[in-house]
């Protein structure tokens, strides 16, 4: 018989913006299963209304208030140490044999410019609800960053990065994220078995590159994520029924309980969700390299540029248009090229993606906006690239960025 293995199921709630509602929601949710002697469920949650922070540790039987178990002054949920501080402490107080941590906010994959910068520079600041600066497209319909009015005025490109502050006028960027759970990795055994994003845009190829030492497994949305994100409710009864269960095994319910909700709730969302094998990347990495030359070795024709414009107007992309999934782009090079150079390179991609070493080790969908999702998207700016895109591991370690230049 294999015995039990506790879990730590810890939530940070950046709720110091216009998503606060959706965070009482959540707790509320979770508070249905609550924690059992086989999984402790802890909470942070930075707080707009009253600029204050709780922690709590969240229990079946009690009210919200009672569940409190500390109570902090006003924290800012962008900067790296308040991370720090609430994985470090939630550890230590509830230790276990396996952790999850889960980041809820908004999100932009791995675009880190700084929006409240911006904004500021545009004299917008105070003219404009820093919460409509960040963007929400209104309550129900997204936890995306993005809204047309304030794109057009205020941010050139759209907004990035996760984990946005209001208050603070703070974001945590992928690079602080990273230095974030590494100096916390002592706390949870050195490498943390999920990291889930309950945030728009994540599941990206770059995203996941940028945290691959410091986590088992990852899940996240290729695309923006409807205002009531993850239903904790159907995860957590999966994982309390099933405390032995393995950071994979916890993946794929997630991925499943997901979209198994919205497809009942909200048939007419498209959403997407997928679990990630951080340590299955670097194969499908070096073979994107081995893509990128032989793309920019031709980039420049009239027929290269012809293929890759062809691809990428039948490849699905997601609100941010410069997020184009991976396998379904490459299959489709290899189908337009045929037997040619670059049908090999990407072929080779697809097939990584495809088999039974794929990093993605669950994916879902719902709806006919997403229906070529395959759980991991790629940069793929056609107008600007941004510069910021240099300082990611993914760049530095393979050849991505010099093709984009060169297309660009």
């Amino acid at each position: 018989m294999v015995p039990n293995l506790k879990w730590t199921f810890m939530v940070y709630l950046a709720g110091d913006n216009n998503l606060e509602e959706y965070g009482t929601i959540d707790l509320g949710e979770m508070k249905r299963v609550g924690s059992t002697a086989d999984l402790s469920l802890v909470a942070q949650f930075d707080c707009m209304s009253d600029q204050t922070t709780r922690r709590y540790y969240l229990t079946a039987n009690q009210s919200l208030d009672a569940d409190c178990v500390a109570t902090l002054p006003e924290t800012n949920t962008g900067d790296p140490q308040a991370l720090i501080d609430f994985v470090t402490w939630a550890c230590a107080a509830y230790p276990a044999d396996r952790y999850a941590l889960i980041l809820w906010n908004h999100g932009a994959g791995w675009k880190d410019d700084d929006i409240y910068r911006h904004a500021s520079a545009r004299g917008l600041v105070g003219k404009i609800p820093r919460g409509q600066i960040r963007g929400l497209a209104s309550g129900r319909v997204s936890r995306a960053l993005f809204s047309t009015t304030v794109e057009q005025m205020a941010v050139e490109a759209v907004e990035r990065a996760v984990l946005f502050d209001d208050s603070a006028a703070d974001f945590l960027d992928n690079l602080e994220m990273k230095r974030a759970l590494q100096q916390a990795a002592p706390a949870f055994n050195g490498q943390l078995d999920l990291l889930g994003f309950d945030a728009c845009l994540m599941s990206m190829l770059e995203v996941h590159y940028q945290l691959r030492d410091t986590c088992t497994v990852v899940v996240g949305s290729q695309e923006v994520e409807p205002g009531d994100g993850w239903p904790y409710d159907d995860i957590l009864t999966c994982l309390a029924a099933d405390p032995a269960m393995t950071p994979e095994a916890l993946g794929k319910a997630i991925v499943q309980a997901y979209v198994s909700w919205y497809q009942s709730a909200y048939p007419n969302l498209a959403v997407t969700q997928s679990a990630i094998s951080l340590s299955r990347l670097e194969p499908v990495a070096a073979a994107i390299s081995a893509l990128a030359d032989r793309l920019q070795e031709s980039v420049n024709t009239t027929t290269v540029l012809g293929l890759l414009f062809k691809a990428l107007r039948s490849a699905q992309s997601f609100t941010d248009r410069d997020y184009v999934d991976l396998a379904h782009f490459c299959g489709l090079l290899a189908e337009y090229d045929q037997e040619g150079v670059i049908a090999v390179a990407a072929r080779a991609v697809a097939e990584l993606l495809s088999g039974e070493s794929s990093p993605v080790i669950a994916e879902a969908h719902h709806g006919t906006n997403v229906q070529h999702a395959t759980g991991l998207s790629i940069y793929l700016p056609t107008r600007i690239f941004s510069p910021l895109y240099c300082g990611l591991d993914f760049a530095l370690k393979h050849r991505w960025d010099e093709f984009l230049v060169a297309f660009v």
